[in-house]
């Protein structure tokens, strides 16, 4: 039987809110959640012909998604899941998806997560992976950065790393999916879309954060929230997605607006209707196929520049 979709939906982010977003309100263990979300990210089917090979680079365990023998690009990904949650298995099937759709190579880290590894041990983790990639032969016009939630807070505080230390190894782009940017917590969609996003609780990112954050750092430091960080300019264009009833819209928004008025590329896609990281859900939704399909043509123009 051929469901509705506009039902579809509504079953869909109803058992989301009771499965994800209820059980991240409450003080349930990291290791527990980290369990349960592995075990619903099953019903996610991974994408067929492709080879998935394990890897350790700087130390750290790396899965490698190749949709065909050889790709002009790679993608780096950094999986969400404020900062406590995520992994590789949780992403893979997604991951896939992504794979395919664009051809290329993905390679996603399980890097430290927090409490275990508050900031800033993921963050080094990621950037020794990234300059062990460059020490391999791997050319940085050759790399995409992209970042899911929090995946996307560090993909962009690690290009701004990159930036500051030496600019000749910024990435060909970025992509920013549904990021956390502002650890302060000060968008209004924080607010105003509590009650839609059917994924994400405020909950689950104040846990994520007190995670992260060093005892009595300030979460608006631009280390913590490089949406403030004082200086864009020179960064890669950037393709930043979010759905409209993301508690997240606004860090979307306002990070948009900061690059564009510092000179950055930056194509910015909202999807109506969407919550938090629905582009995880390609294989039921034709908004989440949408921005497949917009992530891979972005992906394919730089390949082209």
């Amino acid at each position: 039987m051929k469901i509705n979709s506009a039902l579809k939906q509504y079953l869909t982010e109803m058992t989301l809110k009771s499965c994800i977003r209820w059980p991240s309100q409450k003080k349930l263990s990291p290791q527990l959640l980290r369990f349960s979300l592995e075990q619903m990210a099953k019903v996610f089917p991974v994408a067929e012909h492709i080879e998935i090979r394990q890897l350790k680079i700087a130390n750290v365990h790396v899965e490698e998604i190749r949709p065909q023998a050889r790709s002009t690009q790679l993608i780096f990904h950094i999986h969400g899941g404020a900062f406590f949650l995520g992994s590789t298995n949780t992403h893979r099937a997604f991951m896939s998806q992504i794979a395919v759709r664009t051809q290329m190579q993905v390679l996603h880290l399980d890097y430290p997560l927090a409490p275990e590894h508050p900031h800033p041990v993921a963050l080094e983790s990621i950037y020794s992976v990234y300059c062990q990639l460059l020490e391999q032969g791997i050319q940085a016009k050759d790399i995409i950065v992209s970042g899911d939630s929090c995946g996307a807070n560090l993909a962009l505080a690690l290009a701004l790393k990159l930036k500051q230390i030496n600019p000749k190894n910024l990435p060909s782009g970025l992509m920013l999916l549904s990021p956390l940017l502002d650890l302060s917590l000060t968008s209004e969609s924080l607010r105003y879309n509590q009650q839609h996003d059917a994924l994400l609780s405020l909950q689950a990112l104040e846990t994520g954060i007190s995670y992260y954050v060093p005892q009595n750092a300030d979460p608006a430091a631009p280390e913590y929230s490089p949406l403030y960080a004082d200086d864009f300019t020179g960064l890669p264009p950037v393709l930043v997605q979010v759905g409209s009833k993301e508690i997240l819209l606004d860090d979307a928004q306002r990070f948009r607006d900061k690059a564009r008025s510092a000179g950055v590329e930056v194509d910015f896609k909202l999807y109506t209707g969407m919550w938090h990281n629905f582009q995880m859900f390609s294989t039921w939704f034709e908004e989440a196929r949408i921005a497949l399909s917009d992530l891979a043509y972005f992906a394919h123009q730089l390949d082209q520049d």
